[in-house]
């Protein structure tokens, strides 16, 4: 018995790794190697007690090509690796460790992993593909010792995880392939889009070897045993590294955002022994939509945001096999948290449902570890609307009593989009009670055939007064003239009926940016008593600069909901003066030419802005992301005569076609806009009326000047311009 090939990955540096048998020396693909949006470097490389190092698969880019290894007769595959993230949400396919598979011929081999992490090995006979799977599991983000074997003379396959015998395949049959050997990516990868690929490897390997003869159950137990007490794996190092771009000149660096890849709405904020906690629909594939799992923040402040390890994930069976989607929290009986989260199983008619997730560990503070429920708590029935638009519960306790609310999206065929309402006394056994609110399709069509993420919240003016604002995504099954977006209504809460009665019939849009503020969430702080919504705000950008740069989207920042003159108001949380590092400029009463001239003086991509013009019937506004040639800028300008604010990024970018996006503004006397700046995210509160959240992403260097518009002898009451502080920094060594 001897070695065929081994790959130890003992360079810990670089982009190229030595193969130790046959002496090649191979390319490490990476998106990064010729980065576009930051310096370029090379994939993490990790420090391992049983190889010296493991190379990190990022699950979108990262992969190994060699040359056609000579495998006949007997052989053995041995792999030691660390899974970050397993293909869960795709069906039928499986995510490549190892691969020398040629599909069309039926001929080689290889070794993946299944859907939920279920070990898979496949040999090709030239006639038929052989596929070998077991039943169990590995665990995610731990290594693991992964042994095939097939036996030429018996015509048997085996799996071993961690030596323990876990599937025996019989009358298994094997003829070599010619085709290159793959690390990390399938040979006839199945395409998620024109960009992305699925099935890639994303975690670590620390090696894989490949013998030319069946290893023996004992000497594959003695193989393990030699290394298992070197199996420990910090999460820091199998996690996403956060620090890796740190240096992307348009990533955020004082919004919460995760470490890399993709990310959709934050949700499910609460509050226990001290820490703020939120959540977010997560990738940790690379940065595109799919694999839907539950990422986790921690933190004092609603501020700085620490990341904390995958709290959901897809799990094998009937509850939630296709991803685990948004929904929200609540502290319920005995003080224990609960998660609420939708269920999918695409593999049903009603393929959406709410389940529970209660934490291991009461006394962690951070709640790092999670148990998901074995069954459904809400499940839809054929009387509840259309099939498979049932999804984003969200809870919240009475202020009097023991008893719980849930609100879920739907939509009604026919009639029009609608939440659902029920109640608990428990958080886990909940009762239907009916239609919370439902609005006309035919009338209001623009706001969409269903409901995505309700919202509901108490909002009080400084009298004492309380309202409750319900907010929720249209959304459109069919492709639609209307734009997804963000709405509100103002209203009651019909306790008796267990119904919303709205102020007006018309809602209002949350955002004047169109869909740069998304995927709204909120809770009632019991630190301050006051209502917080948190967004996603979406990247607009194409698949391909997401792909190039490594992440996709990032939360918006929390925001203070109140009421005044019996009208929503909206204003920055007071805690994000928390960023503030540097007062650039702090002035008043002064003519807009004179605080233009010191405006020259302020370079820098991450600011805070608040300014507030006279009263003035001439336009005025902000030009931000700006460079001194006035090529690339983007415009924030109000018009008094037409009441009308508004977004300009026709020349935000010299590289991308730009708009211009507003609405209606009604302002009595001044103009204060307080304007938010971190990179391209983009976030202006206007006199706390209205929002325009957005994007710009500008080519030049030093695009990142700011001056007013208008008439140079309008009057500026007041200007105030911070540098702020990042939330992500390098890690201590």
């Amino acid at each position: 018995m001897s070695l065929l090939y081994e790959l130890n990955f003992y360079e810990g540096h670089g982009n190229k790794t030595r193969e130790s048998i046959r002496g090649h020396k191979l390319d490490i693909e990476y998106v990064f190697h010729h980065a576009k949006y930051k310096e370029s470097c090379s994939p993490n490389w990790i420090k391992s007690n049983v190889s010296g190092y493991a190379l990190d698969f990022d699950g979108y880019s990262t992969f190994i090509k060699d040359k056609s290894l000579d495998v006949k007769g007997s052989f053995t595959i041995t792999a030691l690796i660390a899974p970050r993230c397993f293909e869960a949400c795709h069906g039928e396919v499986s995510t490549t460790i190892v691969d020398q598979l040629d599909k069309k011929m039926k001929r080689g081999f290889a070794l993946s992993l299944y859907r939920h992490g279920e070990v898979q090995f496949e040999l090709g006979d030239g006639k038929k593909i052989h596929r070998l799977r077991t039943i169990g599991q590995l665990e995610l983000f731990k290594k693991s010792l992964i042994t095939v074997t097939y036996n030429e003379e018996t015509h048997m396959a085996f799996i071993h995880i961690n030596s323990t015998l876990e599937a025996i395949g019989s009358h298994t049959f094997f003829s070599p392939a010619k085709i290159p050997l793959s690390i990390g990516r399938n040979h006839a990868p199945f395409k998620i889009s024109d960009i992305f690929t699925g099935g890639m490897y994303s975690g670590l390997i620390d090696f894989i070897k490949i013998y030319d003869d069946a290893l023996s159950a004992e000497i594959i137990q003695k193989e393990f045993f030699s290394i298992k007490e070197k199996l420990s794996l910090d999460i820091n190092d199998i996690d996403l590294d956060e620090t890796k771009l740190l240096d992307d000149v348009h990533r955020p660096k004082y919004h919460a955002i995760p470490p890399q890849h993709w990310m959709n709405e934050p949700h499910a904020p609460f509050y226990y022994k001290g820490k703020y906690h939120l959540f977010y629909q997560k990738n940790a594939s690379g940065p595109y939509f799919s694999n839907l799992h539950w990422g986790h923040w921690t933190s004092d402040d609603m501020v700085f945001w620490k990341n904390e390890k995958t709290a959901l994930f897809p799990q094998k069976g009937d509850l939630s096999p296709s991803g685990v989607w948004s929904g929200s929290a609540a502290i319920g009986p005995k003080e224990v948290p609960y998660l609420f989260y939708t269920s999918a199983n695409l593999a049903k008619e009603r393929n959406q449902g709410v389940a529970i997730a209660r934490p291991k560990h009461i006394d962690d503070v951070h709640l790092v570890e999670w148990e998901m429920a074995n069954e459904e708590a809400i499940t839809q029935t054929d009387k509840q609307g259309i099939p498979s638009q049932f999804r984003d519960p969200f809870v919240w306790k009475d202020e009097q009593k023991e008893k719980w609310y849930l609100l879920i999206g739907g939509g009604m065929e026919g009639r029009g989009p609608t939440a659902w309402i029920y109640t608990s006394e428990d958080c886990e056994n909940w009762l239907f009670k009916g239609e919370f609110f439902t609005v006309s399709h035919s009338r209001f069509p623009y706001l969409g055939v269903n409901w995505e993420l309700p919202v509901f919240l108490p909002v009080s003016d400084d009298k004492g007064n309380t309202k409750y604002v319900f907010i929720f995504m249209s959304h459109f099954i069919k492709e639609s003239d209307y734009q997804v977006d963000t709405y509100y209504y103002l209203g009651d809460f019909d306790k008796d009926n267990l119904e919303f009665v709205p102020d007006s019939e018309e809602p209002q849009l949350m955002d004047y940016g169109r869909f740069k503020f998304s995927g709204p969430s909120g809770f009632v702080d019991p630190v301050t008593n006051k209502s917080i919504l948190f967004s996603i705000l979406q990247g607009d950008r194409t698949e391909r600069e997401e792909y190039d740069a490594g992440w996709a989207h990032n939360a918006g920042l929390p925001i203070e909901l109140y009421m005044e003159n019996n009208e929503l108001r909206m204003k920055p949380l007071r805690n994000l003066t928390a960023l503030r590092e540097e007062i650039l400029l702090n002035e008043s009463n002064q003519s807009l030419a004179e605080i233009n001239e010191k405006l020259t003086a302020v370079n820098h991509k991450m600011l805070e802005i608040i300014v507030e013009f006279e009263k003035t019937e001439k336009m005025v506004g902000i030009e931000i992301k700006k460079d001194p040639t006035n090529r690339e800028k983007t415009s924030l300008i109000f018009e008094k005569e037409h009441n009308k604010v508004w977004i300009d990024r026709r020349k935000s970018s010299l590289d991308r076609d730009g708009d211009r996006q507003g609405g209606a503004l009604e302002i009595e006397n001044n103009l204060m806009a307080h304007v938010y700046i971190d990179h391209s995210t983009i976030e202006c509160y206007l006199n706390n009326k209205k929002m325009i959240t957005s994007r710009a992403y500008p080519t030049l260097r030093d695009s990142d000047h700011v001056s007013l518009i208008g008439d140079g002898d309008i009057k500026i009451k007041s200007l105030s311009v911070y540098t702020l502080k990042p939330i992500w920094k390098n890690r201590e060594k």
